[in-house]
C-alpha cells in the first residue's frame, strides 16, 4: 500500500512541478529533442558566432532522441570550409525495480523479464552511467548543394564501460555510408525516454548501411529513401538446417510527407525486403527464404505544445528489426519435416511479427515537457511451437518528465512497466522507477 501511494505521489509531482518552472532561458524543445547548449564557441572563426552552424550540425546528425547533435564548441579550418564539433554528454541514472526486475540498468527490455523468477528477487537497485556519450561532427560550410560530412558517436555500454561505436558514417549530399540506424527506422518519430531501449515495439536496428535520401517539393515536404544494408541471421535451426554466410543485402525504403512549421509533422510509409539463405541438410542444398514487411509511422505537432508519435509495423522475418525480440532467433523456425520425399523437408517456416507504439508529449514551456508511451509486440509462430515457452507478446508503458534546469543540464524522472507473455500463456512482469541527471557539453 505504501509503495502504491509513493508511485501516485511521484506521478502527481511530475504533472504539477512544470507549472512552477520559470523558463528564463531561450531553449526550444523541437521534434528532434536536440541536446541543448548555450553559446556555440567557434575556435579560429573571425566572423563570430553564427546560428546557421547549429542547423548544419543538426542536419548531419542522427534524428533519434538520444543521439547528440550540437556541441558547445567547434574547430574551424583555416580556409573556413570545414567545421568540426566535439561534444557529448554525461548521463547518470538511479533505478529501482519492484514487483519484478530486469537485471540491466540501461535497457528495460520486456522480453528479458523472467517468467518464473527466483523467489526473493522481485526488487533490484541499479546505478548506471554507461550511456554517457562522446561524438565528433564534421560538416562542410560550402555553398554547394552536395556537401560532405562525417559523424562519429560512441557510448560506454561495452563490458566494464569500454567504448562502443553507435554511429560512424560519412555523408555527401543524399548519400550516407557507414554504421548508423537502419533506414527502416523512423528515427524522428521515436518518443523520448530515459530508458535507452525505448518502446518494445520500436523497429530499430543499428546496421552497416549504404543509403540514399532525397527531398523535393516547394517546401521540401516530400522525401524518399532507398538503402542497402548488411543482412543478419536471427533464426532458429534444427539438425535439418545450418546457418550459412549471407550475401544478399536487406533492401529498406520509405516515402514521407511533412508539413507544419519547420516540417515538424510527418507521415512515413516504409518497407523492407529480405532474402536470407541457409543450408538445407536434408536436401543437401542451400535455400533462400524471402520476406517482406511494411510500416506506417510519423508524428503530429500541434501548436508546439502537443506531439503525437506513432508506429505500426507488420511482416514476416523482421523480428531482428524489432527492439524487444531482436536476438531471440524468431525470424524463422524449422518446420520439423524430415521425409526427403516431401518438398518441404528441411525448410524454414515464416514467423509473422506485429509491433506498434503510440506516444503523447506535452511541452509545458520551452524547458519542460512530459510524455507517455504505450507499445506492444506480437509474434505468431508456426503451430508446432504453440504451448511452448517461446516469446508470444510483450507490453511496454513509459511515463516520464524532463526538465532543462540550465541549457546544458537536464533532469528526468520515469516510470516503466513491462510484461512478457509466452506461447503457453505464462507471463512475467516488471516495474521500474528511475531518475536521471545529464550534462551536455
Amino acid at each position: 500500500m505504501k509503495r502504491t501511494k509513493l508511485i501516485y505521489a511521484i506521478l502527481a509531482a511530475m504533472f504539477i512541478f512544470p507549472h512552477f518552472v520559470n523558463a528564463q532561458e531561450e531553449i526550444i524543445i523541437t521534434k528532434k529533442h536536440n541536446h541543448h547548449h548555450g553559446e556555440l564557441l567557434i575556435i579560429n572563426n573571425d566572423s563570430g558566432h553564427d546560428s546557421t552552424y547549429v542547423i548544419i550540425f543538426e542536419e548531419n546528425a542522427p534524428e533519434r532522441f538520444n543521439a547528440p547533435k550540437t556541441p558547445s564548441f567547434g574547430f574551424m579550418s583555416k580556409d573556413q570550409k570545414y567545421l568540426m564539433g566535439i561534444g557529448g554528454y554525461v548521463k547518470g541514472t538511479i533505478s529501482m525495480d519492484f514487483n519484478g526486475a530486469i537485471n540491466d540498468p540501461a535497457y528495460f527490455t520486456t522480453s528479458a523479464i523472467p517468467v518464473n523468477p527466483d523467489p526473493g528477487n522481485g526488487e533490484l537497485l541499479q546505478f548506471n552511467a554507461n550511456q554517457s556519450s562522446l561524438f565528433y561532427n564534421l560538416v562542410s560550410l560550402s555553398d554547394k548543394k552536395c556537401k560532405f560530412g562525417a559523424y562519429i558517436n560512441m557510448n560506454f555500454s561495452g563490458q566494464n564501460y569500454t567504448p562502443e561505436i553507435q554511429d560512424a558514417y560519412i555523408t555527401y549530399g543524399g548519400l550516407l555510408i557507414g554504421r548508423t540506424t537502419s533506414l527502416f527506422t523512423d528515427a524522428a518519430a521515436i518518443p523520448p525516454t530515459i530508458d535507452s531501449e525505448g518502446p518494445n515495439g520500436l523497429t530499430y536496428k543499428t546496421n552497416n548501411v549504404f543509403n540514399f535520401r532525397s527531398h523535393w517539393g516547394k517546401k521540401k515536404q516530400f522525401s524518399a529513401g532507398l538503402g542497402l544494408e548488411m543482412p543478419s541471421t536471427d533464426f532458429t535451426t534444427s539438425n535439418a538446417q545450418s546457418v550459412t554466410n549471407q550475401y544478399i543485402p536487406d533492401f529498406p525504403s520509405y516515402i514521407q510527407f511533412a508539413w507544419g512549421k519547420n516540417r515538424d509533422s510527418h507521415v512515413r510509409l516504409s518497407s523492407i525486403i529480405r532474402n536470407v539463405n541457409y543450408r538445407n541438410n536434408i536436401q543437401d542444398k542451400n535455400n533462400i527464404i524471402s520476406t517482406y514487411a511494411c510500416q506506417l509511422s510519423g508524428l503530429v505537432t500541434v501548436k508546439q505544445k502537443l506531439v503525437f508519435y506513432y508506429q505500426l509495423a507488420y511482416g514476416t522475418g523482421i523480428s531482428t528489426y524489432i527492439q524487444d525480440v531482436s536476438g531471440l532467433k524468431l525470424d524463422f523456425m524449422p518446420n520439423n519435416i524430415v521425409d526427403k520425399q516431401d518438398d518441404k523437408a528441411g525448410k524454414l517456416d515464416h514467423v509473422k511479427s506485429m509491433s506498434y507504439y503510440a506516444g503523447l508529449q506535452y511541452n509545458f514551456n520551452p524547458r519542460t515537457f512530459m510524455s507517455c508511451t504505450f507499445s506492444q509486440v506480437g509474434v505468431d509462430v508456426p503451430d508446432d511451437y504453440q504451448d511452448t515457452d517461446l516469446y508470444k507478446e510483450g507490453y511496454y508503458l513509459a511515463t516520464n518528465f524532463f526538465w532543462y534546469a540550465r541549457p546544458n543540464v537536464q533532469f528526468g524522472a520515469e516510470y516503466l512497466y513491462g510484461r512478457r507473455v509466452d506461447q503457453n500463456d505464462n507471463w512475467g512482469q516488471a516495474n521500474r522507477l528511475q531518475v536521471m541527471l545529464q550534462y551536455n557539453f
